[in-house]
Parts: structure tokens; sequence; C-alpha cells
């Protein structure tokens, strides 16, 4: 695919967005690195009207740059396929999320596709076109980058807005348009891709087996942890591994010996933030607990309830073509038999399609 541009340079940015500018619609791609950074390294921006495509180097420009203003643009229609991640990576770049957003991967899934239906396998089926493969674990962050991973980049985006097309079309014929621009919508929430550092806890592997005084020092140890990694740009891991918050907020050490004694930090990560670890352990002894989130086991007659409402789900779902786990979770129906009505399956068109009668299921079944 050699009809795509290849963009380094600020003045040439700076005259295809305005060019671009009032453009009805998008379609958006990233390539991106975060093995060696806490915010994924946006490397590559892949861009098409559905007549160019333009692949930008944000390495090079030092971000989006002049398409920044078309991404944020609520006149400009984003389609992405899959753009959860892509869409973290521009909001930590951007500030904001990209919207409006419409996404083939989910159009798909209510056109019974699988809910995490690859583009490649979608664009085969839809459109009968075979995309490259080879450059998926590529190395984007490396200069300079190949005809051949330009290519692969390039054709990311080169069947988008057909897609979405044909997508949109059959799902207008089945009235279920609304649906996937709802959903779409629902992905530009801000608060899919914050994250609080006071909740960093939860994501520390073995949490949920402390006891209160050594979760309220493994919260202290993860917000600490959290903020170090921001403002040095590192993987948490690199910071401090989690067994060894773990294992910190357990033993609760007092001295550089025993830190020593109780985790596999290396001498020199010692001497740098031992006296650091030892303090968060001091201050965390006056913190109260975070809350864990522990449901009780369900009863007998409730995970009977639990696997008849699955049943009956797949069956709607088959029935209907629509991809069952975009309805509805496990854990959703667990919530509906515990008594949550709260939930996304009571709400907009999956209340019509599958919540309704679920529930119905929910509270004969409780009664």
């Amino acid at each position: 695919m050699g009809n795509y541009l290849y963009i380094d340079r600020a003045d040439e940015a700076a005259a295809l967005a305005a060019e671009w500018a009032g453009v009805a619609r998008l379609a958006v791609d990233t390539e991106f690195v975060r093995e060696r950074t806490y915010r994924a390294q946006l490397c590559l921006l892949q861009l098409s009207d559905g007549q160019r495509i333009a692949c930008v180097d944000t390495l090079a420009l030092d971000g989006p740059g002049p398409f920044a203003g078309l991404l944020q643009d609520p006149g400009v229609l984003k389609v992405f396929h899959a753009a959860r991640q892509d869409l973290e990576v521009l909001h930590d770049h951007l500030g904001t999320v990209p919207g409006p957003v419409w996404d083939t991967q989910v159009a798909a899934a209510m056109l019974g596709y699988p809910d995490q239906v690859g583009y490649n396998q979608l664009a085969g089926t839809e459109l009968e076109v075979e995309l490259p493969k080879d450059h998926a674990r590529t190395d984007w962050s490396r200069r300079p980058l190949s005809a051949e991973q330009l290519h692969y980049a390039a054709a990311d985006v080169a069947w988008l807005l057909p897609l979405a097309d044909r997508l949109e079309e059959t799902l207008s014929r089945r009235g279920r348009d609304s649906w996937a621009a709802a959903e779409s919508a629902s992905l530009c929430d801000p608060a899919l891709y914050l994250f609080d550092e006071q909740g960093a806890w939860r994501r520390v592997k073995g949490a949920g087996r402390l006891e209160p005084p050594a979760l309220a020092r493994l919260a202290a140890l993860a917000a600490w942890r959290e903020r170090e990694a921001r403002d040095r740009d590192r993987p948490r891991r690199w910071i401090v591994q989690d067994e060894d918050l773990v294992a910190l907020a357990v033993a609760n050490p007092d001295s550089r010996a025993a830190l020593a004694r109780y985790t596999r930090l290396p001498p020199a990560a010692l001497r740098r933030i031992g006296d650091t670890l030892l303090e968060v352990l001091r201050q965390a002894a006056a913190n109260e607990p975070p809350t864990l989130d522990v449901q009780a086991r369900l009863e007998p007659g409730q995970e009977r309830l639990v696997k008849e409402l699955l049943g009956r789900l797949r069956e709607i779902c088959a029935a209907a073509e629509i991809a069952a786990p975009l309805v509805a979770t496990r854990k959703d129906l667990e919530a509906l038999v515990r008594g949550r009505r709260d939930l996304s399956l009571l709400q907009g068109w999956r209340l019509a399609l599958a919540g309704e009668e679920l529930l119905a299921l929910a509270q004969r079944g409780a009664g």
C-alpha cells in the first residue's frame, strides 16, 4: 500500500490538518509502546478521510501536533476499530478524550460477530480484503520505520471507513444503528481513562488476601508507587514489584536492614528509596484500611438462578444475532441476582433486548 503520506514535519502536518478541517469523519488508529514508560508512548498516528491516508510520526512531532484539533473537533466523527486502548493513549496525550467516536468492533458485535472480533477478520469477511499481519508486535518507537511497517500501519485505516459504511448499513436495516452510536459514545467517558492513585492498591496482585492493617500499609505503598512511576515516567514494576509491595505491607519493616530481608530490591534501589518506603509505612499506621469489595459466595439457589439466566441470555442473543458478552456478563447476572438494579443490562437498548425478561426471571427465581 504505497498511497499514503508519511508525515514527520510540522509544516506538512499543519498543511494536511488545514485541508482536512471540516471533514465529516476520519478513520483513526495508533501505534504505541508501553513497556518502558508509565504512560503509553504514542509512536504513530494513522488517519484517513477515505481518499488519503496519513501516517503521522508523533515522535518526530512530539505528539499529535496540528491533528489534535481534528481529534477533538465535535463535528468530526472518529472511526476506530477496538477504540478503548487508542482512546486511552490519545487521552493521555491530549488531556481529553477524542470524540465523537464510532467503533467498528462494537458495531460488529451487534451483528453476531464475537465481541472481540479482529479488524483483519472483519475486513476479510465484510469487504473481502486481506490485510498485512507481519508487524503486529513491532517496536514502533524505533526509527527509521521500514516501508513494510508503514504499509502495515496504513492498512489499519485504509478500510475502516468502507467497513463502517457496510456495518452501519446493516445496523440501520436491523434497527440497531442507534445502539451502536450509544455504545460507541459511552467510550468517550473521561472516567474510563482516569486512574485514582488512592485506588492503586486494587491493581496489586494479592491485595485481597491481606488483613486490614496490612491492607492499609499496602494502599499507602501503592499510592506512593503510582506517584513515583508517574513523576519518573517509568512502569510501576520498575519502581517496586507487586510481590515486594505485599511483602512490605505484611512484614512492616522498620529499618533498611529489614527492608533488605523482606524484599528483592537491589542495594542501589534501597539506598535511593529505602528511607522513603520506611516513612510511608510509618505514616500508614494512622490510616484506615480501604474497603475490600468482597462478595459473599452465592447460595446454591442463587448459583442455579445465575446459570438459568446465562442460558436464557445466550438463547436471546443467539436469536437476535448479537454477541452475548456485549449485552451482559456473568458478573452482571450475579449482581442482578444479588439485587443490584443499577446495571447497564437494565438500561437503554439492553433493557428492551434482554433486561426486562432477565429481571423478571431473577425476581421469580428469588421469590
